[in-house]
């Protein structure tokens, strides 16, 4: 079993055992404790532990963030994981209230495997900005507007009047509509008449010019869109859209096995997401997009088009989506004009074509028409993606019209390649896929720029094309809500007879504030009388000084073991909220922290390097191994780890289910 988290994070301690038999050492002449744990574990597992393993995965430093993210107002900055935008990996590591051009410094506490991290300013209603830091970079800021993060204005638009259009062409829709073949039977009854539009033939003016395909020296067809060229992202933004794309839009879950990801969960989370009405609204400006991926092998085949509304204008007695399906479709993007095929292996992220889409005056004609470059307010617009080579090879099972709008897709989702797309339990082969009226485009929003990302065929990974909304449709703002990090700390109680299974006591931190950190207990898997020590800070409660099992409610004499055991009674763990000085680190926090075995007489703390793992830090929320089952056993990769320290980092992320307990507990 795989842990679901997007980087690979945290990697940490995990030995020592429970081990429930008696061990002595009260003769001057034997040898340490320490070396007698140490004997314990490498003649248990046949190695010999790593000179430098301190058991301890989590890395700390201090940044300062200026506060100062294109936002209206900011109320704080957080220090996170992962992008936050459609992720619900991302993680807390800190946060601090402060206001708009604010300082402040913060200390964080990280998995030793990140190497970047997310510095995010909030504003008053929940916004995120982000931008992307070094592990260890002594301070960030957020980057401000420039060229490239420009929307087209209107005074910096084509001036036309007029447009011309080239001959009308029928949708694949339309064209299987009207076909007797009995395998185009889903489009029986369905009603779609609609043509599709592209302007042919002219020049503008401002910089804007028709897409043309030209070989040895001659125009051979035009493209049908009107762009611009635009400045390339900067370093800093284009490491901001990296983050964000690969936070949420993985496109595999194991690349070299080419399996994909099923991102439909996430985009279901989306502000955006709406089964039946994925639409967006004009507001008086230019609408421009800008593609800035296509991850497919067939971006060659994908041609966007969108088309526009006002509710109002549906005639009494049609309903919406009859309406929709007659609607001219007019041309925006030809995906194969944006990169190269390179580029597509490479999975490139590039920001170079800002293409313009007309508002087209009455009804479509081949020839002039009245156009204008400034869509008017109030409009509802929709995009889809017609795949296909020529547009009249209907026959071919990869090609169709995919929309935004999910009722329009109920048609393409019963024929070809694109039912693989849909849910098994709908005859489909994903696992939590489509059903039949699902969006075919995801809308998301983030750093005060909003996305579209497509899925073109027979997987629900929604990375086959992502292009920004460039300006002109109103935006609608995510508001992520990121869970703070967990710790994990695991506790031997007899470490020179352990047996490893890592139980023995379980604690959890969680970081509420710059000064405040939630301790939890949430496993005792010892019979001994084992006394928490060690908790700095001032403490609601008061775990110091307590014995573990009376904490739960239990008589230690009682000999019973607690969230150990998989079909023993559940105890909800017992929390404790401790006020520590703003800039303790956790791994500090944890590191003090002791058990006393009153029972032996002993105290066990997280070793020194090259010691034995009496205790071990997973920066997660560690599924530690059900009693009695060694560590070794429920995490394979634990011993390449303990033996190299830089060998199997993500040891914790890959586990054997049946033998670590049950994951109640990750909301802890």
């Amino acid at each position: 079993m795989k842990k679901s988290i997007t980087i690979a994070m945290l990697s940490a301690l995990i030995l020592t055992g429970c081990s429930k038999m008696d061990s002595v050492g009260n003769a001057s002449q034997q040898p340490s404790e320490s070396q007698e744990a140490i004997a314990n574990f490498e003649q248990k597992y046949h190695v010999k532990i790593d000179s430098n393993q301190d058991w301890n995965s989590i890395v700390s430093h201090e940044v300062t963030i200026t506060a100062n993210a294109n936002l209206s107002d900011i109320v704080k900055v957080q220090i996170l994981t992962e992008s936050p935008f459609l992720n619900n990996e991302a993680k807390v590591l800190n946060e601090a209230q402060v206001q708009k051009g604010g300082t402040v410094k913060l200390t964080y506490s990280t998995p030793n495997i990140y190497e970047k991290l997310i510095a995010a300013c909030v504003d008053s209603k929940g916004v995120y900005f982000i931008q992307v830091f070094n592990v260890g970079q002594q301070s960030v800021s957020f980057p401000q507007a420039n060229a490239s993060s420009r929307r087209a204005a209107k005074s910096e638009v084509p001036t036309f009047e007029k447009i011309k259009l080239g001959a009308s062409k029928k949708s694949l829709n339309t064209q299987r509509t009207e076909s007797s073949d009995a395998k185009y039977d889903a489009w029986n009854d369905s009603k779609w008449s609609d043509q599709m539009w592209a302007p042919v033939d002219q020049q503008f003016d401002n910089g804007w010019k028709m897409d043309i395909c030209v070989e040895n020296g001659y125009q051979v067809k035009d493209r049908g869109v009107i762009f611009r060229d635009i400045p390339d992202f900067t370093e800093d933004e284009r490491a901001n859209v990296e983050a964000i794309l690969n936070g949420f839009l993985h496109k595999y879950v194991n690349k070299a096995k080419k399996i994909k990801k099923n991102n439909l969960p996430a985009i279901r989370n989306s502000a955006y997401f709406k089964t039946d009405n994925n639409y967006f609204e004009t507001d008086g400006n230019p609408v421009t997009l800008i593609p800035i991926q296509a991850f497919t092998d067939d971006f060659k085949q994908n041609h966007i088009y969108y088309y526009y509304f006002k509710p109002e204008d549906i005639p009494s007695g049609m309903s919406e989506v009859d309406y929709i399906k007659q609607l001219p479709k007019y041309k925006a993007i030809q995906v194969e004009r944006v990169q190269t095929t390179t580029e597509k292996n490479d999975s490139a992220i590039y920001h170079r074509k800002e293409f313009l889409l007309p508002f087209y005056k009455g009804t479509p004609a081949q020839g002039d028409v009245e156009a204008s470059a400034i869509f008017p307010a109030g409009y509802k617009v929709g995009f889809l993606n017609q795949k296909c080579q020529s547009g009249t090879d209907i026959s071919n099972v990869e090609y169709g019209c995919t929309y935004g709008d999910g009722r329009l897709n109920e048609e393409v989702n019963h024929f070809g390649n694109f039912q693989k797309a849909l849910d098994k339990s709908l005859g489909g082969e994903t696992e939590g896929g489509m059903t039949y009226t699902d969006p075919r485009i995801a809308t998301f929003t983030a750093n005060g720029k909003t996305y579209m990302c497509f899925e073109e065929g027979v997987d629900c990974n929604f990375t086959d094309m992502v292009i920004e909304v460039a300006g002109g449709l109103i935006q609608i703002d995510e508001t992520p809500q990121p869970e703070a990090e967990a710790y994990t700390m695991c506790f031997e109680d007899r470490p020179q007879t352990a047996d490893y299974d890592m139980n023995d006591v379980v604690l959890r931190t969680t970081r509420l504030s710059e000064d405040k950190i939630q301790l939890s207990i949430i496993a005792c898997g010892a019979y001994d009388a084992l006394v928490l020590g060690g908790i700095q800070g001032t403490e609601e409660k008061g775990f110091n000084g307590k014995e573990v099992h009376e904490l739960f409610g239990y008589d230690y004499g009682k000999k019973v073991f607690i969230n150990t055991e998989k079909n023993a009674e559940y105890k909800e763990p017992v929390t404790e909220i401790v006020t520590v000085a703003k800039n303790l680190r956790m791994d500090d926090f944890l590191k003090s922290i002791y058990i006393e075995n009153r029972t032996m007489g002993k105290t066990v703390k997280m070793p020194e390097k090259g010691e034995a793992p009496n205790a071990i830090i997973v920066p997660i929320s560690f599924r530690y191994p059900l009693e009695k089952k060694s560590i070794t056993d429920a995490y394979p990769d634990f011993l390449s780890w303990a033996v190299d320290i830089n060998v199997s980092k993500d040891w914790y992320l890959y586990w054997v289910e049946d033998l670590v307990y049950p994951d109640k507990f990750s909301n802890q």
